[in-house]
Protein backbone atom coordinates (compact mmCIF):
# COMPACT_ATOMS: atom_id res chain seq x y z
CA UNK A 1 0.00 0.00 0.00
CA UNK A 2 2.78 2.40 0.97
CA UNK A 3 4.68 1.56 -2.25
CA UNK A 4 1.65 2.25 -4.51
CA UNK A 5 1.04 5.60 -2.78
CA UNK A 6 4.72 6.46 -3.35
CA UNK A 7 4.43 5.59 -7.07
CA UNK A 8 1.20 7.57 -7.42
CA UNK A 9 2.67 10.67 -5.77
CA UNK A 10 5.72 10.51 -8.07
CA UNK A 11 3.46 10.09 -11.10
CA UNK A 12 1.42 13.16 -10.12
CA UNK A 13 4.58 15.20 -9.41
CA UNK A 14 6.12 14.22 -12.75
CA UNK A 15 2.86 15.06 -14.55
CA UNK A 16 2.67 18.53 -12.97
CA UNK A 17 6.34 19.22 -13.72
CA UNK A 18 5.83 18.15 -17.33
CA UNK A 19 2.97 20.65 -17.68
CA UNK A 20 5.01 23.44 -16.09
CA UNK A 21 8.03 22.75 -18.29
CA UNK A 22 5.80 22.61 -21.37
CA UNK A 23 4.59 26.15 -20.71
CA UNK A 24 7.93 27.53 -19.42
CA UNK A 25 9.74 26.59 -22.61
CA UNK A 26 7.29 28.53 -24.76
CA UNK A 27 5.64 25.60 -26.41
CA UNK A 28 2.19 26.17 -27.81
CA UNK A 29 -0.70 26.34 -25.37
CA UNK A 30 -4.34 26.32 -26.46
CA UNK A 31 -7.35 26.99 -24.19
CA UNK A 32 -11.05 27.73 -24.54
CA UNK A 33 -12.02 31.23 -23.39
CA UNK A 34 -15.04 33.43 -22.77
CA UNK A 35 -14.71 36.85 -24.42
CA UNK A 36 -16.38 40.13 -23.49
CA UNK A 37 -15.59 42.49 -26.41
CA UNK A 38 -16.26 46.18 -26.94
CA UNK A 39 -15.01 48.61 -29.58
CA UNK A 40 -15.76 52.31 -29.90
CA UNK A 41 -15.21 54.27 -33.11
CA UNK A 42 -15.02 58.02 -32.38
CA UNK A 43 -15.62 60.35 -35.30
CA UNK A 44 -15.74 64.16 -35.35
CA UNK A 45 -19.41 64.50 -34.46
CA UNK A 46 -20.51 61.05 -33.23
CA UNK A 47 -19.36 57.60 -32.17
CA UNK A 48 -20.34 53.99 -32.84
CA UNK A 49 -20.08 51.13 -30.36
CA UNK A 50 -19.91 47.39 -31.00
CA UNK A 51 -20.26 45.14 -27.96
CA UNK A 52 -20.82 41.39 -27.59
CA UNK A 53 -19.91 38.26 -25.66
CA UNK A 54 -18.57 35.14 -27.33
CA UNK A 55 -16.77 31.87 -26.78
CA UNK A 56 -13.36 31.56 -28.34
CA UNK A 57 -9.90 30.04 -28.35
CA UNK A 58 -6.70 31.44 -26.84
CA UNK A 59 -3.36 30.21 -28.19
CA UNK A 60 0.04 31.14 -26.85
CA UNK A 61 3.28 30.33 -28.61
CA UNK A 62 6.86 31.31 -27.96
CA UNK A 63 6.58 34.86 -29.26
CA UNK A 64 2.88 35.54 -29.89
CA UNK A 65 -0.64 35.21 -28.54
CA UNK A 66 -3.73 34.62 -30.65
CA UNK A 67 -7.42 35.08 -29.83
CA UNK A 68 -10.07 33.63 -32.16
CA UNK A 69 -13.80 34.23 -31.60
CA UNK A 70 -16.99 35.09 -33.50
CA UNK A 71 -19.50 37.92 -33.59
CA UNK A 72 -22.55 36.23 -35.08
CA UNK A 73 -20.99 34.43 -38.07
CA UNK A 74 -18.09 36.89 -38.45
CA UNK A 75 -14.71 35.43 -37.46
CA UNK A 76 -12.42 37.75 -35.48
CA UNK A 77 -8.74 37.07 -34.85
CA UNK A 78 -6.41 39.16 -32.73
CA UNK A 79 -2.70 38.34 -32.80
CA UNK A 80 -0.28 40.02 -30.40
CA UNK A 81 3.44 39.88 -31.09
CA UNK A 82 5.64 42.20 -29.06
CA UNK A 83 4.68 45.80 -29.85
CA UNK A 84 2.60 44.81 -32.87
CA UNK A 85 -0.96 43.63 -33.31
CA UNK A 86 -2.94 42.10 -36.16
CA UNK A 87 -6.72 42.37 -36.16
CA UNK A 88 -8.69 40.32 -38.68
CA UNK A 89 -12.42 40.97 -38.71
CA UNK A 90 -14.03 39.07 -41.55
CA UNK A 91 -12.43 40.34 -44.79
CA UNK A 92 -10.72 43.32 -43.07
CA UNK A 93 -7.11 42.82 -42.03
CA UNK A 94 -5.42 45.50 -39.94
CA UNK A 95 -1.76 45.48 -38.96
CA UNK A 96 -0.92 47.85 -36.13
CA UNK A 97 2.47 48.94 -34.84
CA UNK A 98 3.42 51.50 -32.19
CA UNK A 99 3.59 55.05 -33.56
CA UNK A 100 4.03 53.91 -37.16
CA UNK A 101 1.46 54.35 -39.93
CA UNK A 102 0.75 51.14 -41.80
CA UNK A 103 -1.40 50.74 -44.93
CA UNK A 104 -4.20 48.18 -44.56
CA UNK A 105 -7.10 46.75 -46.52
CA UNK A 106 -10.28 47.83 -44.77
CA UNK A 107 -13.69 46.41 -45.66
CA UNK A 108 -16.54 48.92 -45.90
CA UNK A 109 -20.08 48.83 -47.25
CA UNK A 110 -18.62 50.29 -50.47
CA UNK A 111 -15.93 47.64 -50.88
CA UNK A 112 -12.28 47.33 -49.89
CA UNK A 113 -10.32 50.54 -49.43
CA UNK A 114 -6.82 51.30 -48.23
CA UNK A 115 -6.70 52.99 -44.86
CA UNK A 116 -3.82 53.63 -42.51
CA UNK A 117 -3.56 52.59 -38.88
CA UNK A 118 -1.28 53.79 -36.12
CA UNK A 119 -1.21 52.02 -32.75
CA UNK A 120 -1.21 54.57 -29.92
CA UNK A 121 -1.56 52.42 -26.79
CA UNK A 122 -1.88 48.74 -25.97
CA UNK A 123 -2.31 47.21 -22.51
CA UNK A 124 -2.50 43.47 -22.04
CA UNK A 125 -2.85 41.40 -18.87
CA UNK A 126 -5.85 39.02 -18.95
CA UNK A 127 -7.57 41.85 -20.77
CA UNK A 128 -6.74 43.88 -23.84
CA UNK A 129 -7.08 47.65 -24.18
CA UNK A 130 -6.05 49.20 -27.47
CA UNK A 131 -6.27 52.67 -28.96
CA UNK A 132 -5.41 53.29 -32.59
CA UNK A 133 -5.90 55.99 -35.21
CA UNK A 134 -7.61 55.21 -38.51
CA UNK A 135 -6.86 57.60 -41.39
CA UNK A 136 -6.83 57.89 -45.14
CA UNK A 137 -3.95 59.44 -47.07
CA UNK A 138 -4.90 62.98 -46.02
CA UNK A 139 -6.67 63.07 -42.66
CA UNK A 140 -7.62 61.22 -39.51
CA UNK A 141 -11.00 59.49 -39.86
CA UNK A 142 -11.48 58.11 -36.36
CA UNK A 143 -9.98 57.07 -33.07
CA UNK A 144 -10.72 53.44 -32.29
CA UNK A 145 -10.80 51.90 -28.82
CA UNK A 146 -10.85 48.12 -28.42
CA UNK A 147 -11.46 46.58 -25.00
CA UNK A 148 -11.56 42.84 -24.53
CA UNK A 149 -11.73 40.89 -21.29
CA UNK A 150 -11.13 37.18 -21.57
CA UNK A 151 -11.32 34.39 -19.04
CA UNK A 152 -10.48 30.75 -19.29
CA UNK A 153 -13.47 28.45 -18.78
CA UNK A 154 -14.30 28.03 -15.11
CA UNK A 155 -13.42 31.62 -14.20
CA UNK A 156 -15.70 34.65 -13.79
CA UNK A 157 -16.16 36.92 -16.84
CA UNK A 158 -16.73 40.51 -15.69
CA UNK A 159 -18.26 43.35 -17.67
CA UNK A 160 -16.01 45.97 -19.26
Amino acid sequence: MKNSFYKLSHFITDFILAILCYNMHGDRMKKNIKVNYKSIFKYDDHHETVQFKSDGIYEKGFDKEKFTFYNNDQKIEIILKGKEMTLANGPSLLNLSYHRKIGNHYHTDYGMIELFTELITMEHDRYLKVKYILSDEHQQLSEVYVMMKYDFYGEENEAI
